[in-house]
């Protein structure tokens, strides 16, 4: 005769039935918080975007193989209240960390951003570099612009005033070179440390000399160098660039230099009009004698140690050829005939 069923034995079924659920929950749960790959050591590069739900976090580290169960994942931090206080970034996690560990570092926003390695090129101004910073992500091209023009940045050497008749900038003293930076980097820090990078140039390359080449002041030897910078394109000429404009400068002669008028313009252009060369500035050269108020770039180490170390050279023209190269002379007439053969095509 089976049994008899009782509510008694109704209720004892129930309750050992809800303790196997309980156990059985208990057990995958416990396995569902545990790392997907415990003896892992490789790192995944997880990007959480601006406004991504709790759900979506989830779903997205269980795509990247970070944990078991999104689910469980989200109940984690419905439990831990941790589910309203995740943050976007980009951060670095490993298969063998644990789902609660994960949950931590995002709701404490321990992010990890890669450096962006940047070329600045010889020969930029504030505005090109602002721009390919801008690009690149690592400031905000306005506000690079407007640290150039701080004088709160500090500086050993470069501290001669500017004329009051221009503004003051730090235009071609922030260093061409590859630098690396986090995103966002303040553009305080960036200029302060391509200014002190410029500086480190400067020390190394006027190791050694006496006085500065016609008593020019570090400012304006690095004017002199931007001058070179935009002008000379072969290296082995870069010296007698330099020389050409010194002698005009003991002669009290314009510098006439091209690159001094294409600064003025908001475009380069191939080939400058009679009108550009008389547009009122006191960076042209055509109009004024004596070096520009300041850099017109910024120059590479070669054009400093060129403006440091002028070629011994009478050369006070200089034209150039179809290859880049130029064609140096020390008479008008010289310059004349150049002038006809390198640029009546």
């Amino acid at each position: 005769m089976p049994p008899l069923i009782t509510r008694r034995n109704i209720r004892k079924r129930a309750v050992s039935l809800t303790a196997l659920v309980v156990v059985f929950l208990l057990l995958t749960g416990i396995n569902l918080l545990q790392p997907p790959q415990p003896e892992a050591t490789d790192k995944v590069i997880i990007e959480i975007p601006p406004a991504t739900t709790a759900a979506g976090v989830g779903q997205l580290l269980k795509e990247k193989g970070l944990i078991k169960s999104s689910l469980i994942f989200r109940l984690l931090g419905k439990l831990t209240g941790q589910e309203k206080m995740i943050k976007a970034g980009q951060y670095l996690f490993s298969p063998g960390q644990k789902p609660h560990a994960i949950l931590q570092t995002l709701a404490e926003g321990q992010t990890v951003e890669t450096e962006v390695k940047v070329t600045i090129p010889e020969g930029y101004t504030v505005r090109q570099m602002a721009r390919l910073l801008a690009e690149r992500g690592v400031t905000a091209e306005e506000d690079f612009i407007a640290v150039a023009k701080d004088a709160n940045l500090r500086s050993r050497h470069f501290t001669d005033p500017v004329p009051k008749e221009v503004e003051f900038k730090w235009e071609g003293l922030f260093f061409p070179d590859t630098y690396s930076f986090l995103p966002n980097t303040p553009a305080e820090q960036i200029g302060q440390r391509m200014l002190e990078r410029m500086e480190e140039i400067w020390d190394k390359e006027s190791q050694g000399l006496g006085a500065l080449p016609a008593n020019l002041s570090p400012r304006d030897i690095i004017t002199m160098a931007s001058l070179v910078e935009r002008e000379a394109k072969v290296d082995a000429e870069r010296p007698i660039v330099a020389a050409v404009f010194y002698n005009r400068l003991q002669k009290n002669m314009p510098l006439q230099s091209c690159a001094t008028v294409q600064y003025l313009l908001p475009e380069p252009k191939p080939v400058l009009s009679t009108p550009d060369t008389r547009i009122p500035s006191p960076y042209n050269t055509y109009l004024h004698t004596g070096l520009p108020p300041g850099p017109i770039a910024a120059p590479g180490q070669a054009a400093i140690n060129a403006a440091l170390r002028p070629a011994d050279s009478k050369a006070l023209y200089f034209v150039a050829k179809p290859d880049g190269s130029h064609a140096f002379s020390s008479t008008l007439g010289e310059h004349i005939d150049n002038q006809r053969k390198y640029q009546s095509k």
